[in-house]
């Protein structure tokens, strides 16, 4: 009698979690008055597939050259994503502007240059002709007019897009597929998904590591939830991220600033970590700063489409690095608490966690500049340390941490999934309720900072990388 392995059990469970959500997910419809969904059952089966996930590692086979689990690790992880294939994204509203963004760039317009709400369907209607200098602005009028559903859903109408250029591209090619469709722009996520954990086995045998430890990222519930679920373009960083990585450790130091720059196409925030790839040319300067052009350049080059519109006032860049604060812990305590009777503390704070999360980068660059090696946890601590001080802690942010858990597999880092999903309750309760703000939102923070401090305390941690280095191996 065939007997499955509990490796592939949990796996199995996991899946069968998902489907569940699948379909509990058609129970939130765009409108869901909350009193009538099931909102505790669906955290429920969430936090009980990421339950699940955390018991993976105690039943990973070591073998390094042990691939035949890896055919049975991918078509479980095909099938779960597929199952959000057939769902609708549970109070998340973020596609309807992805979808609006694809539309737009896929006529040639100017993504940057106006906010949705600048939009006046009405104006359609006007007597007095359109100018040619409205051309684009028409356009838009008409494509809202035809497709009013998703432009009267998108969410803060009143700035432009933030998303760079190459995420631009991304909704582009979805629109072409599947116009105004999630269909599209979830097969556009597959294929980076796809791309993501081909480059994450590469990435396992460069550093010795068993290939069955990409199951921690391929079966992440949270990953597969957040991405093809709620349809968070955030997937589209991985690949980029990891081929940097993979760059770097085969000492390919051309090639890792322009995979970096390539993420940086997609989000901004990758380029805090060129110190950590190019950390081991520190000693050899005029290849370091020819390197380090060269990424300056390519960047600029990928994000100048966005830069141009960075000064107007609709810009949807500066009314995130300035205004927007949700699901945020440490900020929280930061802004409120520590810098609140100064000038502007909101400001300082951002200030702060800037310098931070760069003095955290550096730091790490000038400590490790001799353990290539490391260079995976090294960039799980940097992108873990952003996401516990960043004043946006959306679940979604960490599709950017998951697929470096095998080589920092850390309880507290592990511990985020697991408190992941009580990002919903916001939804409930409201994001100025004082049980969401300071029972729910540091919990879900809190948790897996005490883990961590913990393990600091109880153990020297000059070894804390080493040893978790050690132990996914």
């Amino acid at each position: 009698m065939f007997k499955l392995s509990p490796f592939i059990r949990i796996g199995g469970m996991i899946a069968i979690a998902l489907i569940g959500l699948s379909a509990l997910s058609w129970a939130f419809p765009y409108d869901v008055d909350l009193e009538q969904a099931p909102l505790g059952l669906y955290i429920g089966v969430a936090t009980l597939a990421a339950g699940l996930w955390m018991w993976l590692p105690a039943k990973l086979n070591n073998n390094r050259q042990a691939y035949r689990p890896l055919l049975s690790i991918l078509v479980i992880g095909l099938i779960a994503r597929g199952a959000m294939f057939v769902s609708t994204p549970v109070l998340e509203d973020d596609s309807y502007r992805y979808l609006w963004d694809g539309a737009v760039t896929a006529r040639g317009i100017d993504p940057y240059k106006y906010a949705p709400n600048q939009v006046d369907i009405i104006s359609l209607f006007a007597t007095e002709q359109t100018t040619p200098d409205d051309t684009d602005l028409a356009a838009l009028q008409r494509l809202a007019a035809d497709h009013a559903r998703v432009h009267s859903r998108i969410n803060y109408p009143y700035v432009a897009t933030i998303y760079p250029p190459l995420t631009q591209a991304a909704f582009a090619v979805a629109h072409w597929i599947d116009p105004f469709g999630l269909t599209g722009w979830r097969l556009v996520l597959l294929a980076a998904d796809l791309a993501a954990f081909g480059l994450l086995i590469a990435l396992l045998k460069a550093h010795n590591r068993a290939p069955q430890w990409g199951a921690l990222y391929w079966w992440n519930p949270i990953i597969i939830l957040q991405g093809f679920g709620a349809g968070h373009m955030d997937i589209l960083v991985v690949p980029f991220l990891l081929a940097a990585l993979l760059s770097a450790k085969r000492e390919q130091f051309a090639i890792a600033p322009l995979s970096l720059a390539g993420a940086v196409g997609i989000k901004l925030w990758p380029a805090l970590l060129l110190p950590l790839i190019l950390r081991p040319l520190l000693f050899k300067p005029f290849r370091l700063v020819g390197l380090g052009v060269l990424f300056v350049a390519v960047c600029f080059v990928l994000v100048a489409p966005q830069l141009i519109h960075a000064l107007d006032p609709n810009a949807g860049l500066n009314a995130y690095a300035s205004d927007w604060r949700t699901h945020a812990f440490l900020f929280t305590l930061l802004e409120d608490g520590v810098v609140r009777l100064l000038d502007d503390p909101g400001t300082l704070a951002r200030y702060t966690v800037a310098l931070a999360v760069s003095g955290t980068v550096a730091i790490l660059a000038l400590r490790y500049a001799h353990q290539p090696e490391w260079l995976p946890a090294l960039v799980a601590i940097a992108i873990a340390t952003l996401l516990f001080l960043s004043p946006t802690g959306y679940p979604w942010y960490l599709i950017w941490l998951a697929p470096l858990l095998p080589f920092l597999l850390h309880p507290g880092l592990q511990a985020l999934m697991l408190t992941a999903p009580l990002y919903w309750l916001r939804f409930q309760l409201g994001d100025e309720a004082w049980l969401y703000q300071w029972v729910i939102v540091p919990i879900a923070f809190g948790a897996p900072l005490a883990l961590i401090a913990h393990s600091l305390l109880k153990k020297d941690h000059r070894h804390e990388i080493g040893h978790h280095h050690s132990r996914a191996q």
